[in-house]
């Protein structure tokens, strides 16, 4: 069988040309499986296996979105943090990053240096990363910002209030405890939260039920305070208060009738503050367990503050007495 003398004849009529494997075949045949397979082994390796990567986790990020309410309740035992802030402070605070997902470069945008830095540190510190489209990074984070990074962190734990409060006490330390009664707004709660480490307080306590739980949103509004500052929830304030009060805690309540001035109380000592919600204020019920309601004075023609600012303006002043040396007697 002579197969050259045939190819020589068709490449004479011009309408043959020669395959991969010595054959030639005619102009609008179609080309075979082999070809396909033989160009596409030229194509870089590392560059196959990066599209190969960015499509897993273009996967996998769309599984996570497409999942029906039963696996969201089962997926409770982890959360996503968004942001450039919350996840810096996640990790320098050596929080468990189960994953992470970050903007993809592209020609027209590229990164930042500070997302380059925080993708380093990611790696470094063993966190799978995954880089995706902006359009995957919007589905992932809603509402929230993502600033071209999102984490997933295990959920978080509340704190015991009650071995914290006894171990401090034991240590002869004076606690000052922040008291959030139904806060509602994330932002407002996250606000709250980054006053509270700012201002050195000891522990945050939240009711079980009418609050805004500890969510990806109020994480960015806390702008990496929930890693260092315990929150704690109780099925009872006002029991939980009843307790402290029996432990030496003087109890102080925000109210816009109240008749003292928040300067004028001494914080010193074991201290809780409590900051009522946005619409209602202190419940009824646990004003009744204040010591002392506080008022803050105000000259406009609005006699309320939002909860947020009430709660920075009281204790930064608790803040400066808490921290400020004694005077000298002479």
């Amino acid at each position: 069988m002579n197969f050259y003398n045939d190819d020589k004849k068709s490449s004479e009529d011009g309408h043959s040309r020669r395959t991969n494997y010595g054959r030639r075949r005619t102009v609008g045949e179609k080309s075979s499986h082999r070809d396909f397979k033989h160009s596409a082994q030229r194509r870089p390796f590392a560059e196959r296996r990066k599209r190969a990567e960015e499509q897993e986790s273009q996967n996998q990020a769309a599984e996570s979105l497409n999942r029906s309410p039963e696996e969201s309740e089962q997926s409770t035992a982890s959360e996503l943090l968004c942001g450039r802030n919350p996840v810096s402070e996640a990790l320098a605070a050596g929080t468990a990053i189960n994953k992470a997902w970050i903007l993809k470069a592209t020609a027209e945008s590229g990164r930042d240096r500070r997302l380059l830095d925080l993708e380093k540190k990611l790696r470094e510190a063993g966190v799978p990363v995954l880089t995706v489209d902006r359009r995957t990074l919007d589905k992932m984070a809603g509402e929230a910002r993502h600033q071209g990074i999102i984490a997933q962190i295990a959920a978080r734990e509340y704190a015991n209030s009650g071995e914290l409060i006894d171990a401090w006490m034991a240590a002869g330390k004076d606690p000052f405890i922040l008291i959030l009664d139904g806060l509602q707004d994330g932002r407002n709660l996250g606000a709250a939260l980054r006053i509270a480490e700012c201002c050195g307080v000891d522990l945050v306590v939240l009711p079980e039920r009418r609050s805004v739980s500890l969510d990806a949103y109020v994480a960015r509004a806390a702008a990496g305070a929930l890693e260092y500052v315990p929150v704690a929830r109780e099925v009872n304030l006002s029991r939980f208060v009843m307790e402290l009060k029996k432990k030496g805690f003087w109890i102080f309540g925000t109210a816009a009738e109240a008749e003292n001035d928040f300067k004028a109380c001494d914080y010193r000592g074991k201290t809780a503050l409590i900051i009522g919600s946005e619409g209602e204020g202190i419940a009824e019920k646990l004003r009744t367990h204040c010591d002392l309601l506080l008022r803050i004075p105000m000259w406009g023609q609005l006699n309320s503050l939002n909860a947020s600012v009430a709660c920075g303006i009281v204790c930064f002043e608790a803040a400066r007495q808490r921290h400020e040396a004694p005077p000298v007697e002479s």
